[in-house]
């Protein structure tokens, strides 16, 4: 993915948490237990505020974020992928979430890795952090009621 201006990316972020906010109301709606529901609705909530926060980048609010190193736990690289379905239980639905997380990650670092202008790859960095930042919430909500409840 190759953007050209700072306007492409911003639209392209949006469509992109826009995209995820239906999904995770879509996987809402479909859920039959209360708690997978919640938890879907609240990242929904977040996929909103991500939208909002991403439609309003500029190069300038970029340059002012300080990134904060939040290593991962990349439990998803040990999961197997989970289909969207209605049944899901709550494992597989942060199974879903985690490794939904690490595609945008991936998505927005590898077109930071690519962009020629240092100001759009900091734009992108930024969005990469914040995607990151999503998939550790729902890497540590996995640790806590999955690998520690068993």
């Amino acid at each position: 993915m190759a953007f050209v201006t700072l306007d492409e990316v911003i639209r392209f972020a949006v469509k992109k948490e826009e995209e995820a906010f239906q999904l995770y109301k879509t996987a809402a709606g479909m859920s039959t237990s209360i708690a997978a529901r919640k938890m879907f609705e609240s990242m929904a909530a977040e996929e909103a505020r991500h939208k909002e926060v991403f439609g309003q980048m500029s190069v300038e609010k970029a340059q002012q974020y300080k990134a904060v190193t939040i290593p991962a736990m990349n439990i998803d690289k040990y999961l197997v992928d989970v289909e969207l379905q209605p049944n899901l239980n709550y494992q597989q639905i942060l199974i879903f979430a985690m490794k939904a997380e690490e595609n945008a990650f991936q998505l927005y670092t590898a077109a930071a890795d690519a962009a020629q202008d240092p100001e759009l790859e900091k734009v992108l960095r930024v969005f990469a952090d914040v995607e990151k930042g999503h998939k550790v919430k729902v890497e540590q909500l996995y640790e806590e009621h999955v690998l520690t409840e068993g």
